[in-house]
């Protein structure tokens, strides 16, 4: 382990930017090939411990791009660098770095898509993020075209009743904007379906540019909707209606017509009983 060694390594790039006014704008290398020479203790320490190559912004001179000269420069940016080591070459020779204002601000987060409720169930609207937002770092242009940060897609989740899991949050900027969080906590209430028929409802005449007199039979139907438990426990009568439209009768040649039933937001109509209202016309 004492003799001297030719081997190369892969190092990851590390940016900094914490104490900068200037952050990277576009693209720039994740990772740098180094053929280097040292004792073989001094090698495997660079493949078992945290090396990498770090650009720390806050120590470079404010440019609009930044050029570094990797062999020539490697004992500077390679991080740690043991005393004695030769630095051979260097892929790539030169690193463009494209620099910018930095600036932060606060955004809200999303969620890239719902959660699925077990068969059912319905989820419930008010579903909580914690956090609910985020502070974003990075170049003005970026950041300004943000207004909001998206979680990853949720993975196959079958949710019922009360629910929390852990969710990450996108990271395809990762290396161009930095963020306060990278996880959330998503909670919620998955409620169980149910139906519940509703009798007797009044069916009610939309009137006409032309006066209409008409018998319907029958003049009450009964509904049945579908939703979750808590939202069918709600339903009140002044909530349904049941129209049929004069105009749509005058035009209609078959004895029957199809009303229109109104029922509140977040349920599903099921079934309507009859489907059909007859109607007399009387001059």
């Amino acid at each position: 382990m004492t003799k001297r060694y030719a081997a190369a390594i892969s190092l990851p790039v590390a940016l900094k930017t914490e104490n900068a006014t200037q952050t990277v704008k576009g693209d720039y290398p994740t990772r740098i090939e180094v053929k280097l020479e040292s004792e073989g203790w001094k090698i495997l320490s660079l493949y078992l411990g945290q090396t990498k190559w770090e650009i720390d912004l806050s120590n470079e001179v404010q440019k609009d791009v930044l050029e570094i000269e990797t062999l020539a420069k490697a004992s500077q940016y390679i991080k740690p660098f043991p005393e004695g080591m030769k630095v051979l070459e260097v892929e790539p020779k030169v690193i463009e770095l494209e620099l910018e204002r930095k600036i932060t601000k606060r955004v809200p987060i999303r969620l890239a898509a719902p959660p699925r409720p077990q068969p059912g169930f319905l989820i419930r609207p008010n579903i909580q993020i914690q956090p609910e937002s985020l502070t974003i770092s990075g170049a003005q242009s970026v950041i300004e075209s943000i207004s909001f940060w998206k979680t990853e897609f949720p993975t196959k989740r079958d949710v019922a009743n009360e629910f929390q899991f852990e969710l990450s949050l996108d990271d395809t900027l990762s290396g161009i904007v930095t963020r306060s969080a990278s996880k959330v906590k998503v909670r919620g209430v998955a409620e169980q379906l149910s139906e519940s028929e509703f009798k007797d409802v009044p069916v009610s005449l939309l009137k006409s540019k032309r006066p209409v007199y008409v018998t319907l039979i029958p003049s009450r139907v009964n509904l049945t909707l579908s939703g979750a438990v808590g939202d069918l426990a709600k339903v009140r009568a002044e909530s349904l209606a049941v129209i049929i439209d004069g105009e749509k009768l005058l035009n209609d040649t078959t004895g029957y017509v199809s009303p229109t039933v109104k029922f509140p937001k977040g349920l599903e109509l099921r079934r309507t009983s009859p489907e059909k209202i007859q109607y007399i016309l009387r001059n």
